[in-house]
């Protein structure tokens, strides 16, 4: 009796030891788990997920593209990519293409029968605002298989932040693999002139150039100003964009310019922009492109997406490389950028569409379909040059205060911008961070 209590009681003893180390193992696990965590932050989560079930399953890239070219073989019909698994994003700015991408997001939907479609939104959230504790844009959610246009996005949040808000998928019914971005650009010393000559038209096509102050500055939650969203990505590094001084010296530059001369006191800003001399309304023109906020600043806006979306490409290889994956072919990539030119679009619109198409369907849409696409928009954009289109202003007649004709004087204006010692600084930088993105993106301008 005596020796069957003391064996239970080893057992018991045994028992409680092995749960003992059984919770020691756990623990030790535990804190190695954390550890790993730390590594690797939590806001890299949704990608890792997303890694591990696009590209973990298949190990051996050289195994799988056999597989996929045997598949290929056995149905040379079947499509591999699948547009309704990824949320499109075209991205414009003030004289960087609104016409065009309503046409870009038309070309999506008639490339394919079956998607992706369009919200149907002339903007998916709201422009040049963004949540005051992030700086993401509020209220953005992109769904799969979804066209979504955007003007003027505010992306001054830190990037690990804004691709979780890119690649979150409100869509339970359908699996999202990321998203393709098609960002439109412009080369800065022609989008200035542009928007200068675009604003001094009679009429204006625009009315709120008759109510804004241009050198009041604008600022978001009474404290937020332009200069300290764009600072981490135009003012700091090793070849900055810009210098914070600049900001100073660009203000200086519209308060000498603005309701200084004496006939000019109740002048509203068409006003100078129709009856200054045509550097001076330039100057002005551009200073409120640069500075302001609210209703202006998209060239710097332009600039910082720019290194945004750069950055936001690299954080997904950082992640990539962590977890020992592959580094993916472009078109397996979750976060995906086309920069596209204004300037391709006019100089060769149908090479452009057609480069267009292939980065956003792939093998999804028949070559034919897309041909056919590319011929149409070139024909349609032929025709509104010749019939004098208000948003094209090449080859236009458009008259200043003093009747000058000021579109004969954008070569001239150009090459004041460029001699200027400030516009031709910061915006010949950002001139280099445009034609970088062009190149990154295969552009041949």
């Amino acid at each position: 009796m005596r020796h069957s209590k003391s064996i239970k009681a080893a057992a018991a003893i045994i028992a409680i030891s092995l749960a003992c180390l059984s919770i020691a193992s756990l623990l030790v696990q535990s804190a190695a788990n954390k550890h790993v965590m730390k590594e690797i932050p939590t806001l890299h989560n949704l990608i890792e997920q997303h890694l591990r079930r696009n590209l973990i399953r298949h190990p051996n890239r050289k195994q799988a593209t056999s597989e996929q070219e045997e598949t290929s073989t056995n149905n040379d019909d079947a499509a591999s990519f699948d547009p309704n698994s990824y949320a499109y994003l075209i991205i414009h700015y003030h004289k960087t293409g609104h016409h065009l991408s309503r046409s870009l997001r038309d070309f999506l939907v008639a490339g394919t029968p079956d998607g992706p479609v369009s919200n149907n939104r002339e903007n998916t959230f709201q422009h040049r605002m963004h949540e005051e504790n992030t700086g993401c844009p509020q209220a953005m959610t992109l769904s799969p298989g979804i066209i979504h246009v955007q003007a003027a996005p505010n992306f001054f949040c830190d990037t690990n932040i804004l691709v979780e808000y890119l690649l979150r998928n409100d869509n339970m019914f359908q699996e999202k693999k990321g998203v393709k971005i098609i960002h439109l650009v412009r080369n800065p010393f022609s989008l200035a002139v542009s928007n200068w000559i675009y604003h001094a038209q009679y009429p204006t096509p625009e009315l709120w150039v008759k109510s804004i102050d241009p050198c009041t500055e604008e600022l978001w939650f009474d404290r937020q100003s332009l200069g300290d969203l764009v600072r981490p990505t135009l003012l700091l590094g090793d070849d900055p964009v810009m210098q914070y001084d600049d900001f100073e010296s660009l203000h200086r530059v519209c308060t000498e310019l603005y309701r200084t001369r004496d006939e000019a006191k109740e002048w509203s800003f068409y006003t100078h922009l129709r009856h200054l001399d045509p550097q001076s309304a330039l100057s002005l023109a551009t200073t409120h492109m640069m500075i302001q906020g609210k209703s202006g600043g998209d060239i710097l806006r332009m600039a910082s997406n720019i290194v945004k979306l750069k950055q936001l490409q690299q954080l997904e290889d950082q992640i990539r490389l962590s977890q020992h994956v592959p580094s993916p072919e472009p078109h397996e990539r979750m976060i995906q950028v086309m920069t596209l030119s204004m300037q391709e679009f006019t100089e060769h619109p149908k090479a452009a569409t057609l480069r267009f198409l292939d980065f956003a369907l792939g093998d999804a849409s028949p070559p034919e379909v897309k041909v056919g696409i590319a011929r149409e928009y070139k024909k349609s954009y032929d025709e509104k040059v010749k019939k004098g289109d208000e948003h094209i202003t090449n080859d236009k007649e458009i008259m200043n205060g003093q009747q000058e004709n000021i579109v004969e004087k954008k070569e001239e204006l150009e090459g004041y911008l460029r001699e200027h010692e400030l516009f031709g600084r910061v915006l010949g930088n950002i001139e280099r961070l445009v034609q970088d993105a062009l190149r990154d993106s295969g552009s041949a301008t």
